[in-house]
């Protein structure tokens, strides 16, 4: 099978395209034949620079390895002592720096869960990171209650837009930030407000929000401590939590990790499966290693709106 290989960080050159053997699975472990993967931040930083400094030793990628994370495709072949996966399963889930290839080895304790087989594999490709971030910095760390007012820090991109519709479907009234071009994207999701960061000082406009969910970086954050309302939450997703100022204030504030549980993650997908959840595919590149580097490219390039998708071949 193909799988894409790091020998050494950098700019999209130290990609490669290597032929290795399709895993066997043991007792407890499946094989899945990727049908498509979501390009992802930590695909592009730690392409670029290596691994984050605060990852735990246990996922923390050492040379050569490969890249990815969320992915959706086909049970081929499961181990002997497998109960919750049989072969034509269609899944998705995390594979952490794993997807990049045509097949992937999985315990069967992983975050996978099965999908029904009348769904389009190809935006599920891109599911599960952009709605466990979204989850956890909405719902789980953010903990919303219906009614109450959420101020969502790019709203627009693979995260933003899964925060813009769990916070919807909570019940609440939701503010995106985003660009002007955006705008629309956000308000069919189900963003009630937009602002545009780039024209618009959303301390201005904003004010006794419930929760703030930062998905853009430690200035944006660092500004929206005022606008929460005493005893509301800041949850952040990029940029460190400042824990005096939070004290200061009477607000909570949560560094969020995007992650789910087996349970957490079927529930979204029932979401997904009553059109309540949704996933814009922006573009999609096939398991080329030349298509591989423009969408790293493209995804560098900022400007997200919604996910870009590398499809393998049926």
């Amino acid at each position: 099978m193909k799988k894409v290989m790091l020998k050494q960080y950098g700019d999209v050159d130290v990609l490669h395209m290597v032929e290795v053997k399709s895993p066997q699975p043991a007792a407890h472990q499946i094989v899945v034949k990727t049908a498509a993967i979501g390009v992802n931040d930590p695909d592009v930083v730690i392409r670029q620079n290596g691994p984050f400094p605060t990852m735990p030793a246990a996922i923390k990628p050492v040379l050569p390895h490969s890249l990815g994370e969320d992915f959706a495709g086909v049970v081929t072949a499961v181990g002997s002592a497998v109960s919750r996966f049989a072969v034509g399963d269609h899944v998705i889930g995390m594979a952490y720096m794993a997807t990049y290839a045509e097949e992937i080895l999985l315990d069967d304790s992983a975050i996978v869960a099965t999908v029904p087989k009348n769904l389009d594999l190809v935006p599920l490709g891109g599911f599960y990171l952009g709605v466990a971030t979204a989850y956890a910095a909405t719902i789980r760390d953010g903990q919303v209650q219906a009614g109450q007012t959420v101020l969502i820090h790019g709203g627009a991109g693979g995260v933003g837009g899964q925060a813009i519709q769990l916070a919807k479907n909570a019940g609440d009234h939701v503010i995106a930030t985003g660009s002007a071009k955006q705008a629309a994207y956000m308000q069919q999701l189900g963003a009630d407000e937009t602002i545009d960061y780039r024209s618009q000082d959303f301390t201005q406009l904003v004010q006794d929000v419930d929760l703030v969910v930062n998905l853009t970086g430690p200035k944006t954050l660092a500004a929206s401590y005022p606008v929460v309302r005493p005893g509301g939450r800041v949850t952040s997703v990029n940029g460190l939590i400042d824990t005096a100022e939070t004290k200061r204030r009477g607000i909570t504030g949560i560094y969020s990790m995007g992650y789910l549980s087996v349970q957490e993650l079927e529930t979204v997908i029932a979401l997904y499966s009553q059109g309540k959840l949704t996933v814009r595919v922006d573009r999609t590149y096939p398991f080329e290693l030349e298509a591989i580097k423009q969408a790293h490219r493209d995804f560098q390039a900022g400007g997200n709106t919604g996910k870009k998708i590398i499809v393998f071949n049926d």
